[in-house]
C-alpha cells in the first residue's frame, strides 16, 4: 500500500508497496506490547476484540503468545457491518477453539448483555477459587486489547454504564493504559491499540485502512478506494449502482470508476477538474458506516472452517 507523499492523484495510480511498516507502525502501538506484557500478570481475563468485517487480519498473533494461559475472550466488535453468515462461522471456528466468542455491537450495546454473563461466570469461578485458596477477596481484573479504533473504549463504557474510557474515530485515541472500576467486583484495564509489526503484506495494509485501524495520514486513499470498489463490484454490486451512480460500472479501470464517482457526487476543484481524494473519501467512509451493505473482507466460508484465526 502507497503511503501517502506530494504528489498528484494521477501519480499516485501504481501498485501498492509492502515496504511501509515503518511509516505507518506508530511508537506507541509498538510500545504497547511491551505494556501488555508488563501487566499480564496482574489480570485474570484477556478480552480480545477483532474486527467483525477482518477477523483474521484484526487478531494480532503476538497476543495469543503473550496471554499464554491466562482466560480469554474475544469479542467480534462492529458485527453489524460484517456478513451475518461469515460472523457465525467465525464464532463457530474461534468456539471449535474452546475460546468463547461474542459478537457485539458497542454503539448500540448489542450482544453486551451476553458478553457481560460470560465474564460474569468466569469471574464467579475466580473468587471461588480464592475461597479456596484462603486468600482475601479483591476485584476481579480485566484486561481489553486489540487494534486501534476497534472499539475498545466503547466496550468499556458500556460494561462500566457510564462513559469512563476516551473514545474517538481516530486510531489511537487511547495512548497509555486505562483502569475503569465497574462496581466494586470489577476492574478493566483498556490497552492502547496494537498492530503486529508483522502485518507488512499489501493485503492486510488494505483491509487495516479500509476498516480505520490505520491513521488517515498513512496511506493513500485513493489506491484504498480503487481496491475496495473492485470488492464493491463483487460484493455490493447493487449497493455500489445506486448509492454512487457512476457512468462507468463496467469499467475494468477502477480509477475511471472513482472518478465517476466524483463526477455524480460533485466533487470538483478548481476549473471543474474532478477532486478524486475527496471521492475516495466518499467511498471509503461509506462502506465504513455500513452504508454499502454488510461485508466481510476476512472471509471463512471462502477459506473453509477448518482454518484457524
Amino acid at each position: 500500500m502507497a503511503v501517502e507523499q506530494n504528489k498528484s492523484c494521477e501519480e499516485s495510480r501504481g501498485t501498492p508497496d509492502e515496504a511501509v511498516m515503518n511509516s505507518w507502525f506508530p511508537g506507541h502501538m509498538a510500545r504497547a506490547g511491551q505494556v501488555i506484557k508488563k501487566y499480564i500478570a496482574g489480570v485474570d481475563l484477556i478480552i480480545e476484540m477483532l474486527d467483525a468485517r477482518i477477523p483474521r487480519t484484526s487478531r494480532n498473533p503476538k497476543i495469543k503468545t503473550i496471554i499464554k494461559n491466562k482466560p480469554q475472550i474475544v469479542v467480534l466488535a462492529k458485527y453489524d457491518l460484517a456478513e451475518p453468515k461469515e460472523t457465525k462461522a467465525w464464532i463457530d471456528i474461534l468456539k471449535a477453539d474452546a475460546i468463547s466468542c461474542y459478537a457485539v455491537n458497542a454503539e448500540t450495546g448489542e450482544g453486551v448483555k451476553d458478553l457481560i454473563s460470560g465474564t460474569s461466570r468466569i469471574s464467579e469461578d475466580f473468587m471461588l477459587e480464592l475461597g479456596k485458596r484462603k486468600r482475601r477477596p479483591r476485584p476481579f481484573r480485566i484486561m481489553v486489547v486489540g487494534i486501534p479504533n476497534v472499539g475498545k473504549s466503547s466496550l468499556i463504557n458500556r460494561i462500566a454504564g457510564r462513559k469512563s474510557a476516551r473514545t474517538g474515530a481516530k486510531p489511537g485515541i487511547t495512548r497509555g493504559k486505562q483502569w475503569i472500576r465497574v462496581g466494586r467486583a470489577i476492574d478493566l484495564l483498556d490497552m492502547p491499540g496494537v498492530l503486529s509489526p508483522g502485518m507488512s503484506d499489501s493485503e492486510s495494509l488494505f483491509k487495516l485502512a479500509v476498516t480505520g485501524a490505520l491513521d488517515e495520514g498513512s496511506f493513500d486513499r485513493v489506491e484504498v478506494a480503487r481496491t475496495l470498489l473492485g470488492i464493491l463490484k463483487d460484493k455490493a454490486y447493487h449497493s455500489l449502482v445506486s448509492r454512487f451512480k457512476p457512468d462507468d460500472i463496467e469499467h475494468p479501470d477502477n480509477y475511471k470508476i472513482l472518478q465517476s464517482i466524483g463526477k455524480s457526487r460533485g466533487c470538483l476543484g478548481s476549473g471543474g477538474t474532478i477532486d478524486i481524494s475527496r471521492a475516495a473519501a466518499i467511498v471509503i467512509s461509506e462502506f465504513r458506516k455500513g452504508l454499502l451493505g454488510r461485508i466481510t473482507l476476512d472471509s471463512a466460508i471462502d477459506n473453509g472452517l477448518e482454518e484457524k484465526l
